[in-house]
């Protein structure tokens, strides 16, 4: 759920795609360099990859899956 543009200013709808999704795993991978600030890309990209969960969709639709945070800074 993201702001709408609209009449009000509190409309909000739903969206979906890259745009919605880059700040949500941006904020994760912060989070996860938080933890561990000497992490390498490589190794940010393997973690995100391996916490994923396939949701049953083509690869071109879901990517890696849902990204599931609390699988992601478990160690």
């Amino acid at each position: 759920v993201s702001c709408a543009p609209g009449i009000s200013r509190r409309e909000y709808a739903r969206k979906s795609g890259t745009s919605m999704s880059t700040p949500v795993v941006s904020g994760a991978i912060a989070l996860l360099l938080s933890k561990y600030p000497d992490m390498s890309n490589v190794e940010v990209k393997l973690r995100l990859r391996e916490s994923s969960i396939d949701i049953g969709r083509p690869q071109n639709e879901q990517g890696w899956g849902l990204l599931n945070v609390e699988k992601l800074l478990k160690e």
